[in-house]
């Protein structure tokens, strides 16, 4: 983000990468090799160049680092060891803290309150929505602020049924706040629900910073990314 909003204001950046380039548009068929879509009894049709550029995505298994050293004490999850990191894996799940969570210790004493508020940070939440674009519903509740949203996806049948219960039990139940495209926006298409979400997305519907902020940024002739090269200090 910091590269996005630096070069987009006329500054000279350079960012240094761990791990190797990646690019969804162009690398995402070699993620797909050896998932669940492919035929059974096809496996063995993996080409050297595809286990190759699997191991970005394996690189950094339960490390912070994506290359070989001691692993963290403890250390659980999937570290990706590529340009964008989790964000070519993770949830998409995009909530705003809410104004009761600046103040938490005038609420209930424990850790310190924010300097700020949510009011001053509303702004800011504002702005990376219309960038990233998100889904959601306006709900108006008081501690879950509403973002600017595209409209959610039609909920499935299980959904649909899960949201009748919850309504009989007056249990709130809205859509989930992802930033997944479901309508086209600043250059990029709309979801069309292939299901790879967590491998990365060919068209860029869902959020990653590699394609909706490093690459732009690459894109105005004012960053520099050197990839393969961890900051010691």
């Amino acid at each position: 983000m910091a590269a996005h909003v630096l070069t987009r204001a006329g500054a000279s950046v350079i960012m240094l990468e761990a791990g190797p380039m990646w690019d969804n548009a162009k690398r995402l068929g070699d993620a797909q090799v050896g998932s669940r879509i492919t035929p059974p009894g096809h496996e063995h049709t993996r080409s050297a160049l595809s286990a190759s550029s699997m191991r970005a995505w394996v690189a950094g298994n339960c490390r912070e680092s994506p290359t070989p050293g001691p692993r963290a004490p403890n250390s659980t999850g999937f570290g990706s060891g590529m340009l964008g990191g989790r964000t070519n894996h993770w949830g998409r799940i995009s909530l705003r803290f809410g104004p009761d969570d600046f103040r938490h210790r005038t609420l209930d004493g424990l850790g310190d309150d924010w300097p700020i508020s949510y009011d001053d940070l509303k702004p800011w939440y504002d702005e990376v929505d219309r960038l990233i674009g998100l889904f959601g519903s306006a709900e108006g509740l008081r501690n879950h602020p509403d973002g600017i949203f595209l409209p959610p996806p039609r909920p499935r049948c299980w959904e649909l049924l899960v949201k009748r219960a919850s309504d009989r039990l007056k249990i709130p139940c809205i859509a989930s706040r992802l930033s997944i495209l479901t309508k086209p926006l600043n250059g990029r298409p709309a979801c069309h629900y292939c299901g790879q979400c967590h491998r990365g997305c060919a068209v860029n519907a869902n959020f990653t910073s590699p394609n909706v902020l490093i690459l732009p940024a690459l894109a105005s002739g004012r960053l520099t990314l050197v990839t393969g090269a961890m900051a010691r200090r």
